[in-house]
């Protein structure tokens, strides 16, 4: 069946993030319906030489790996969600993200309403940005973040 035809979206198939850390597989995230899903791999080096130190290191200071996202199916309110939160990264590390269409989308380990900062009338509210970590104005219909 041709991918991305109605009958194979009626079969249950949902757009997948493998994420792989030395050839091993470390979670399928993905949403069923509609939010966000983010992949961050982030250093923070803190002072003089702290590149060069990290080159000496066992497990990189500062250094880590983050899948997570906003569920926004809930109509409770928005969810905070996390599948991966590696800190123990080395040199020589390898990390794979391969797309995949799944039935099988692992349960994210974390998972709390957002912390909605702010609502009016209007259904706006400001709210941690999946994507960047920033405050970021959210409005009620789902359009795109305002700086």
């Amino acid at each position: 069946m041709k991918r991305g035809s109605v009958a194979t979206l009626m079969e249950g198939e949902l757009l997948g993030f493998e994420i792989w850390k030395n050839g091993k597989k470390l979670a399928v995230a993905g949403l069923r319906d509609s939010g966000a899903v983010s992949l961050m791999l982030t250093w923070v080096g803190k002072g003089a030489g702290a590149s060069a130190r990290a080159t000496t290191q066992s497990e990189i200071d500062g250094l880590d790996l983050r899948v997570g996202g906003i569920d926004r199916s809930d109509p409770a309110g928005d969810q905070s969600i996390e599948w991966i939160e590696d800190t123990g990264l080395r040199l020589g590390d390898e990390i794979q993200v391969r797309l995949v269409a799944s039935t099988d989308i692992d349960a994210p380990i974390r998972r709390e309403p957002t912390k909605s900062l702010m609502a009016g009338e209007s259904g706006h509210r400001f709210a941690p940005c999946p994507l960047c970590g920033g405050v970021r104005l959210h409005d009620p219909d789902g359009a795109a973040h305002k700086g």
